[in-house]
């Protein structure tokens, strides 16, 4: 069975990522939502105090089997294994829970994009992967926190790569030389509950600033 058209194949090939809808079902969502609510510092029934809440950076719920069951009771990594050939990827684990919460305001900017895995200069190594993949749990609207891509930004990161050490993937982070995420365009997946983009590891990628109502809830 595959999961992908040729045609979204060809799509992942050339602008580096490929986004899908209906992949998490909506008991597997509602599970997980329940988990997050548990461990997110706001009221549940209080839309006031979802603005800048807490905590920031990867939730401490990730363990949790509700979690665990996005990716172990649903295809994702049978369909990133698919983008990726069969063999080439490790055991998925449990994803990591990212929340954007509501800022309060309207004055939206847009996001500026980095690669994972060149986050400590200090270090004299840096590490990689093959395929990156983000679930929307919750439906997101445009400007409020989607998970944002630049398009084709993996070919031009690669295409340094080949004459230029892998540490200076922190240089591309701080938008210095080169400055590849001016040149490409920019696609934020707004996209209802259960919707999953996966992307090359090369690409360009961050959150957007949430400026609309709800949190952005993506593993």
């Amino acid at each position: 069975m595959s999961y992908f058209t040729p045609e979204e194949k060809r799509h992942f090939k050339r602008f580096g990522f490929v986004a899908k809808e209906n992949i998490i079902p909506e008991p597997i969502r509602s599970s997980a939502i329940d988990v997050l609510w548990d461990t997110i510092e706001a009221d549940r029934d209080d839309p006031q105090s979802w603005i800048d809440a807490g905590p920031k950076g990867n939730l401490p719920c990730r363990n949790e089997d509700a979690i665990g069951a996005t990716v172990h009771q649903t295809p994702v990594y049978q369909m990133a294994e698919e983008l990726a050939g069969a063999g080439n990827l490790g055991s998925p684990g449990n994803p990591l829970c990212k929340m954007v919460y509501p800022t309060g305001h309207k004055n939206w900017e847009p996001p500026r994009g980095h690669l994972d895995g060149y986050t400590d200069p200090d270090r004299s190594e840096a590490w990689t992967f093959s395929i990156g993949v983000t679930m929307n749990i919750a439906d997101v609207a445009p400007n409020s926190g989607g998970f944002t891509v630049w398009k084709g930004s993996h070919e031009k990161v690669a295409e340094h790569f080949r004459s230029h050490s892998l540490l200076t993937g922190y240089d591309i982070n701080k938008a210095q030389e080169p400055d590849i995420g001016s040149t490409c365009e920019r696609y934020e997946h707004a996209a209802p509950a259960g919707s999953v983009v996966f992307w090359h590891h090369y690409l360009l990628h961050g959150a957007s600033m949430n400026c609309g109502h709800d949190i952005r809830m993506a593993f």
